[in-house]
């Protein structure tokens, strides 16, 4: 039997619910394993370990490694951080509004369609309406809701969403890279590199949020290193078919699985043999369609001012601000 439930990451409670099962229902099954809903994503699409990124109203992510051993970045909620989450990218495009009239921080794009969205999606006369929202009526769903819109504003070719977009997907980006110390050489052998399950309503703005993800992905600091090549993947099945193989494993059975049947890949990204030791820190990748998958590989090693991020410019070529091809 498999367990694979949310909030379910501390393994010794893991193991003090598997020991009260057992004890409890002693007649329910002879084998049981206990893991969070991030681990029973990694099983249903990975046999030997790989990374679940979770972006819905909050963000985290896990790995797993081929030897067993887990770590994760995120997840921490939305006091303390669940970057490129939908909650945090609508908190974000409310403080770009309110810096913006406060003459704090001035937006590198026009605002007016994002205040229209905003204003229209909480109903507001004028910014001082939003305090009630955040202060006395808070709901978390609420605001996570407001993102599909801003997604839609990008859609539209309004330059402050798709703004806002790319820089959730350099924070989920980031969380790759922030693993990628802890990752074990057995994830790079593969074909494929290393494999990374995408869950959450987030990434169906995937669109606008491809080239931060890719820059974010790259090392930023010391001990980050180079992903040599990481496939993107959807699940195509439920996430309880994850649990089942984990619990099959518990028991010792080889239960069949065809792990093709389960995942869905929507991006693939390399990096060119010729570069891959002296790659700099930062840098951008040129798209090319490969097999109706964006295949990135690193070209010139240059970095695109903020400003012109996120295929912000309305570009309409086929070639974004961003050096990005389509």
């Amino acid at each position: 039997q498999g367990l694979c439930l949310s909030g379910c990451e501390e393994d010794d409670a893991n193991r003090q619910m598997e020991r009260d099962i057992l004890e409890q229902y002693p007649n329910l099954t002879k084998h049981i394993v206990v893991a969070s809903d991030t681990q029973g994503s990694i099983a249903t699409a990975c046999h030997n370990g790989g990374i679940v990124l979770i972006s819905g109203t909050g963000s985290n992510a896990l790995l797993l490694n081929p030897d067993g051993q887990t770590f994760r970045c995120g997840g921490w909620g939305h006091m303390l951080g669940d970057e490129g989450g939908a909650y945090w990218i609508a908190a974000r495009a409310v403080k770009i509004l309110f810096d913006e009239e406060d003459n704090l921080i001035d937006p590198p794009y026009c605002t007016e369609k994002l205040r229209n969205i905003v204003f229209s999606h909480f109903d507001l006369k004028d910014r001082f309406g939003m305090l009630e929202h955040i202060y006395t009526t808070f709901q978390k769903a609420k605001f996570a809701s407001l993102t599909a819109k801003i997604s839609e504003g990008a859609e539209e070719g309004d330059a402050m969403c798709a703004h806002i977009l790319y820089d959730a997907g350099y924070a989920l980006g980031r969380h790759i890279s922030a693993l990628s110390r802890n990752m074990h050489p057995d994830l790079f052998a593969s074909e494929d590199g290393l494999q990374i399950v995408c869950s959450g309503s987030v990434w169906k703005s995937w669109k606008h949020m491809h080239g931060g993800f890719v820059d974010g992905v790259q090392p930023h600091l010391e001990k980050d290193r180079i992903i040599p090549k990481f496939k993107l993947l959807r699940l195509a099945v439920t996430s309880a078919l994850g649990a089942t193989y984990l619990g099959a494993q518990k028991a010792s059975y080889d239960m069949p699985r065809d792990y093709s049947k389960n995942v869905t890949p929507f991006f693939t990204y390399v990096h060119p043999t010729s570069l891959t030791s002296s790659l700099p820190t930062k840098g951008i990748p040129k798209a090319v369609n490969v097999n109706h998958e964006n295949k990135y590989v690193c070209s010139n090693g240059k970095v695109p001012d903020a400003s012109t991020n996120g295929q912000a410019n309305g570009a309409s070529n086929g070639t974004h601000s961003n050096g990005l091809s389509t």
